[in-house]
């Protein structure tokens, strides 16, 4: 078992520089398709942009981990066979899984909220950040 864990870890960390590459947190920062760090310095509003940018990211990450912690807590309620320590332990799972998911989404809400207002520009979509010059 031990090697199967450590063959399955051994690869998930060998495959992350490749995943690495593939995140760009620059886009949509500087100007004439390069990014702010390739073509001048960068400004408050690309830090901004910059911020919005990982936000995205760990909230793409977070659905995926929440969904799989909920059919994790399922399978856990599933063959719980009814000893109520088990069963209990499923549902916390699941409750925390959702309660965590809740707390991600008000925290992008709040946090694009702080962006918009920041950079003057309340307009939708809250993906895109839009700098008053």
């Amino acid at each position: 078992m031990k090697k199967i864990l450590f063959s399955i870890f051994y690869f998930l960390i060998s495959a992350s520089p490749a995943f690495a590459q593939v995140i760009n947190i620059w886009k949509n920062t500087g100007s004439g398709g390069e990014t702010c760090n390739v073509a001048g310095p960068c400004t408050f509003c690309d830090g901004l942009v910059v911020a919005s940018n990982i936000l995205t990211l760990l909230f793409q990450i977070a659905i995926p981990v929440a969904v799989a912690m909920i059919v994790w807590g399922a399978l856990k309620l599933m063959f719980a066979a009814g000893s109520t320590e088990r069963v209990a332990g499923a549902r916390k799972t699941m409750t925390s899984a959702i309660v965590g998911i809740v707390i991600v989404f008000a925290v992008v809400v709040i946090l694009r909220t702080i962006f918009h207002l920041l950079t003057g520009d309340p307009s939708f979509p809250w993906e895109s950040i839009t700098c008053n010059a």
